[in-house]
């Protein structure tokens, strides 16, 4: 990093470090979808996890992470993607919501780290990822890789199938 003579922080790109915002990035069903760092908890590999009887496709089970029992989601079929398969490389993304208030582990099909990148840069989605997907993101932040799409946790959080449960 490079000091400005100002001492405010910049990156190497020229940017203030104070205008850029931080994504955790994690891939599901060939799509990256990235959420604001703060929604994030923690990540861990899947874990032993005690399954639900009748409870659809998007509540998986529960399991308990040192002492406290999260539920654990496949947000998939919510998104209009097919319903995730487990695997021996999947990772949990245990989430935060303040309204409602809860938290559950997300099952993703791998972590891809973290992204810095200025507002600026987000797109509307409309056009650029699914129609059944739309309500549930809240940009697209077009980068060398492929797209991230920015989740919008306060939407998937308030969805009958999610809801159904709390």
């Amino acid at each position: 990093m490079a000091r400005k003579n100002d001492n405010s922080m910049q990156i190497s790109n020229g940017r203030d470090v104070l205008d850029q915002d931080r994504l955790s990035v994690f891939e599901l069903s060939g799509h990256r979808f990235g959420l604001d760092i703060l929604s994030a908890r923690e990540v861990l590999p899947l874990p032993l996890f005690t399954a639900l009887p009748n409870s659809g496709q998007i509540y998986q089970g529960v399991f308990n992470l040192r002492g406290e029992i999260f539920p654990l989601i496949d947000v998939s079929p919510v998104l209009g993607l097919p319903p995730k398969e487990q695997g021996p490389e999947d990772m949990v993304i245990i989430l935060e919501s303040s309204e409602p208030e809860f938290q559950v582990g997300m099952l993703v099909d791998r972590i891809d780290g973290l992204v810095s990148y200025a507002p600026s840069e987000v797109r509307l989605s409309r056009g650029l990822v699914e129609p059944s997907m739309e309500i549930f993101i809240k940009g697209v932040l077009v980068q060398q890789k492929s797209p991230i799409l920015l989740l919008d946790l306060n939407n998937l959080f308030r969805t009958r199938q999610l809801l159904a449960h709390f």
